[in-house]
């Protein structure tokens, strides 16, 4: 009978301990700070692949190297778990910036880099971003932005401009050039577009003022206001109130559900649903 217990206190003992686990946080507690600089005289294009963190780019007439400011935080028994490199293949630069793995409980921020990139305008621009905030400035080329999560705030371009975009704020402004966007979620301001825009979203508000030329924007829900349009606007709306002032033209082909408000129109005005 004692030894029935015994294995009985030993049997349970085991299948209680074997519950209890305690996860050890990890910590983003080592930081360094690097530098990488190419040469762009022969240069028309800068590809950027990042992953966790913030993104600056800004464009200057001065530059002539391409100039990568990087602070990296990373844990401080694995201080090297990163790729952080700037190379040149042709006529195109590559940099690359991210963390290899970040998996785990992490106390605090998780591993990720910091990223300050100072480039000649006059070079094109491709952006593929993981997540963390992004701010691109003054480029005198055509720019083309892939991003996850995180605010985009994009100003001063002089080309063509296209936005994948999953989910965050986008403000974007000062552009000379068509617009495209593909977004996910999270409110949009538009404004200063000198150019066609087209718009594709799921769902956040939408404000958009002072556009050159057309304007297509297809809306998932939340509210749209439109402003200053010289050309046709043509909207086609899931949910959400619907204002338009001061347009060339109207066309909304579904206008969902919500209020519509409509106000000095010139063109034609047409509701099809």
């Amino acid at each position: 009978m004692k030894l029935a217990q015994s294995l009985l206190f030993i049997t349970t003992a085991t299948l209680l301990s074997g519950c209890i686990v305690v996860a050890s946080p990890s910590y983003a507690n080592y930081h360094s700070q690097q530098e990488l600089v190419i040469d762009a005289e022969n240069l028309a294009k800068l590809n950027v692949e990042a992953g966790a963190g913030s993104l600056i780019i800004s464009g200057s007439d001065k530059a002539s190297k391409i100039t990568v400011v990087a602070d990296i935080y990373t844990e401080k028994g694995n201080a090297d778990n990163y790729q952080f490199e700037l190379t040149e293949a042709g006529t195109s630069a590559l940099l690359i910036a991210k963390i290899n793995s970040s998996s785990g409980f992490w106390q605090g921020d998780s591993p990720h880099i910091d990223i300050k990139v100072t480039m000649p305008s006059r070079l094109m621009l491709t952006v593929d971003d993981g997540s963390g905030s992004a701010s691109i400035s003054d480029i005198d080329g055509a720019v083309e932005i892939k991003d996850g999560s995180g605010d985009l705030t994009i100003k001063g371009i002089k080309g063509n401009l296209d936005i994948n975009d999953g989910s965050g704020a986008l403000y974007i402004s000062e552009v000379i050039g068509n617009l495209q966007i593909v977004d996910g979620s999270g409110e949009m301001e538009i404004s200063e577009i000198d150019g066609n825009v087209d718009i594709d979203d799921g769902s956040g508000s939408i404000y958009a003022k002072d556009i050159s030329g057309n304007a297509r924007i297809e809306d998932g829900s939340g509210d749209l206001k439109v402003r200053n349009v010289d050309g046709v606007i043509t909207i086609d709306d899931g949910s959400g109130d619907i204002d338009v002032e001061r347009a060339g033209g109207l066309n909304i082909i579904e206008s969902g559900s919500g209020g519509l408000r409509v106000k000095q129109v010139e063109g034609g005005f047409e509701i099809n649903k």
